[in-house]
């Protein structure tokens, strides 16, 4: 591939991370990727659903057949899988899609691969007769290493953390990140500073009880050490994220049926005052309140 083809199919890709990665959007719409020009140059796509929100669909294939676009988990709106996590793997340019995959014993954890032009058989990385949800993925920008977290909703719901090289060819076992006796829900997982920071719910006395708290979890080497960021009254799920950068480390979440409530990381320790953004439905909520947010905490 020359190098103005790469160029472009590396711009390419940047546009389409940049809109997931700003955003925030739950993914409600087919995940592939596309043959520039049929020159078998192939870059990470999304392509939003017409009507997202109102229909609330995932994985639905919306490119022709036909077309150049490889599509991942066509089946996956009919058999009722959960939304994926989309990572592109920078270290060797290849994407990497985790999701809940509805079973007959459950939701189980699989991940998918795109390499050598098609995308690898989905590898069961969680299949207990449990319940395993939510999964969230994270690049090690150093190594290519990829990072997954996920919970395990059974008689003591956690989370917890696996980890594979940049081919998947092999993962960690599972550690629990969330304290023992914690019931830990719908994590979110980032790399910043050198560590692992996990964010998640944790329940009071049962899962969807109230109040609640959002906990943050750090990688200390050693295990991991936590944090409440904050407590919750809200009954419904909070969907916590975790962000890092340039301007250090921040976490929102849903903290009311019509309100999402966020924290940045202060320079000497500690962290700020919350901060609330409203918003009036699911569509403002995540396609535009979430991105304020991010512009602020990078501001």
């Amino acid at each position: 591939m020359n190098n103005n083809l790469r160029n472009r199919a590396r711009t390419t890709w940047l546009v389409a991370a940049a809109l997931v990665f700003v955003v925030a959007i739950p993914l409600r719409a087919e995940v592939g990727t596309v043959d520039i020009e049929g020159n078998g140059s192939y870059v990470q796509a999304i392509i939003d659903d017409p009507d997202p929100v109102n229909t609330g669909v995932v994985w639905r294939r919306h490119s022709p057949a036909g077309s150049r676009r490889i599509v991942l988990n066509e089946q996956g709106e009919a058999n009722g899988d959960g939304d994926p996590s989309v990572l592109y793997n920078s270290y060797d340019r290849m994407p990497v899609v985790a999701w809940a995959r509805n079973s007959e014993q459950g939701f189980d954890v699989v991940v998918s691969r795109f390499a050598d032009g098609m995308w690898s058989v989905p590898v069961v990385l969680a299949g207990s007769p449990a319940d395993e949800l939510d999964p969230a993925l994270a690049l090690d920008s150093t190594n290519g290493s990829v990072h997954v977290v996920y919970w395990i909703n059974d008689g003591s719901p956690r989370v917890v953390h696996r980890q594979a090289p940049a081919d998947l060819s092999s993962w960690s076992a599972p550690v629990v990140v969330s304290p023992p006796g914690e019931i830990a829900a719908r994590p979110s997982v980032t790399l910043h500073g050198g560590a692992l920071r996990v964010v998640y719910e944790a329940h009071n006395l049962v899962l969807g009880g109230t109040p609640r708290q959002i906990v943050l979890a750090t990688d200390t080497g050693a295990g991991f050490s936590t944090e409440v960021l904050a407590t919750s009254g809200n009954p419904g799920p909070n969907r916590p994220q975790v962000h890092g950068g340039p301007t250090g480390l921040w976490a929102e979440w849903v903290d009311a049926e019509l309100e999402m409530s966020w924290t940045h990381e202060q320079p000497g320790g500690g962290w700020e005052p919350l901060e609330a953004e409203p918003f009036s439905n699911l569509e403002e909520r995540d396609y535009f309140v979430r991105g304020r947010i991010r512009a602020r905490a990078t501001e």
